[in-house]
């Protein structure tokens, strides 16, 4: 001990560095010095960006959308010696519920473990094995004014260094049109607060499922439908975590007439277009686009196209990306075929078959890295 605590602090700070969460949380019980040096926020950040560069896969598995029957997995190096094991979630109670993952960003998770409304979340790190739950919302169900639709997203604002948890709340008015409120749960100063901008509501309403939404640039993103003489349109509602404002994005003809699920890629805000239903042999929608949101020469942003697949036999169905690079696809099966999960690399142009042996059931995947990072934020 005495030989490593004659070297420079720097030197020491590299090498711990590089090391797993398991591994330091292990050497905070053999000394002090290293205990508060891998406590300090530079090196917890440190050690965020270098495991950022090898991600693993963390999936939810689960039967119905109730939510039964579910199991989280941990997927590490899933294109080279492919390693899966359960993830047990350390929750201090029974839930009715297998927990929701909101997202993975950071080396936390955040889980939405409420019977309904997405009314009670828990923050967890997987590597640290610390969990919190956070405060209830502010915005609540009543008799006289019950919700009817919440959508959430969790993500990081690297402007103010401060995880964020959104909720975006639709009650249905005398007329049937929805009105939405939206709060947001700072990670910094444990505390929600309702957002006053949600003035895009009024044209567009989100669609899509639990997992609908994407994490781009400081941004979160969600798919929405046209409401009144926009309804045969759909765009891309985006929560500016920075600024926390939402606006809108307008998307391409062909995504009124699939399916459309939000994704990132390299940086980029990105979509996969694929059919409402499936038929091989029907006049419906048989292929599967994937377009990115870039910068053109004339300064202003086009979605450019950079998968196309056609007359294919069976359905695909876009999961997610990992390493923002790969897409996470799933092939779907058939009487005779269990369906197949797999990563496809638009660059290279290569598949790699990830053997799960649970892709018949609904899948959630993310890209989750290690941390040190605390649940506890600012507090």
């Amino acid at each position: 001990m005495a030989s490593s605590l004659s070297l420079p602090q720097t030197t020491i700070s590299d090498i711990l560095s590089r090391l797993p969460v398991k591994s330091l949380t292990r050497f905070k019980s053999v000394s002090k010095d290293w205990a508060y040096l891998t406590s300090t926020p530079a090196f917890v950040s440190d050690h965020l960006r270098r495991s950022s560069s090898d991600p693993s896969l963390i999936v939810r598995c689960y039967n119905t959308q109730s939510g039964f029957d579910s199991v989280i997995l941990l997927i590490t190096d899933p294109t080279q010696n492919f390693a899966c094991r359960h993830l047990a979630v350390p929750l201090d109670e029974p839930l009715p519920l297998f927990p929701k993952i909101v997202g993975s960003i950071g080396g936390l998770v955040c889980l939405d473990v409420s019977p309904c409304y997405a009314s009670d979340f828990v923050l967890w790190n997987p590597g640290t094995k610390q969990f919190k739950h956070l405060p209830f919302p502010l915005i609540a169900s009543t008799r006289s004014n019950p919700i009817w639709l919440v959508f959430v997203g969790f993500g990081f604002d690297s402007f103010n260094n401060d995880y964020k948890l959104v909720r975006i709340v639709s009650f249905k008015r005398n007329d049937g049109l929805p009105f939405v409120r939206a709060e947001v749960y700072s990670w910094k100063e444990g505390i929600w607060k309702e957002l006053e901008d949600t003035v895009c509501f009024d044209s567009a309403i989100i669609c899509g499922g639990q997992d609908g939404v994407v994490v781009v640039d400081g941004s979160l993103n969600w798919v929405a439908i046209g409401l009144q003489r926009y309804a045969d349109r759909k765009v891309v509602i985006s929560f500016d975590m920075r600024r926390e404002v939402f606006k809108t994005i307008p998307l391409p003809a062909l995504t009124r007439i699939g399916n459309v699920k939000v994704m990132s890629y390299m940086g980029l805000l990105a979509i996969a277009v694929y059919p409402l239903v499936f038929s091989a042999n029907g006049n419906n929608m048989n292929r599967f686009e994937f377009s990115v949101l870039s910068d053109c020469e004339d300064g202003r942003k086009h979605w450019t196209n950079v998968v196309l697949a056609e007359n294919f036999s069976k359905s695909l169905v876009p999961m997610g990306t990992w390493r923002d690079r790969e897409l996470m696809i799933k092939q779907m099966g058939d009487r005779d075929n269990h369906p197949k999960l797999f990563l496809y690399d638009p660059i290279d142009e290569r598949t790699k078959r990830l053997p799960i042996d649970c892709v018949d059931l609904y899948l959630q995947c993310y890209s989750h890295v290690e941390s040190l990072v605390s649940v506890d934020g600012g507090n």
